[in-house]
């Protein structure tokens, strides 16, 4: 069985991340729509997102605020609108949530020099 965007939570957060190296820039298209655009693209994939319950509650209010925002930008909602800065911090909080996600299970995780 398949989803469209894929449900789970590292797997999602790891579908979400695949679009941060993805060319943004469109031609004719002003910066902030473009980090609209990208946000329309990534964000499908944390429509599925699975917090669960048992996660520390930082944890869960970290997911749910990239979960929320990620959505909020990516999908024809104007106010606010989403810049690069957004863009930038909705990569780097994905990333760090699989990293402290690893440390949470005890999983020896190490935080990359080469980003």
């Amino acid at each position: 069985m398949t989803k469209e965007f894929g449900k789970g939570l590292t797997y999602c957060l790891g579908l979400f991340l695949t679009h941060a190296e993805r060319k943004h820039d469109v031609p004719g298209v002003a910066v902030m729509d473009s980090a609209e655009m990208w946000f329309n693209g990534a964000s499908d994939h944390l429509y599925d997102l699975v917090i669960p319950e048992n996660f520390p509650q930082d944890l869960k209010d970290r997911l749910g605020k990239l979960q929320d925002k990620a959505i909020h930008w990516g999908h024809g909602f104007k106010i606010p609108t989403a810049t690069e800065e957004d863009r930038a911090w909705a990569i780097f909080e994905a990333k760090d949530l699989l990293l402290c996600i690893d440390k949470h299970f005890g999983i020896d995780a190490e935080e990359a020099d080469f980003k």
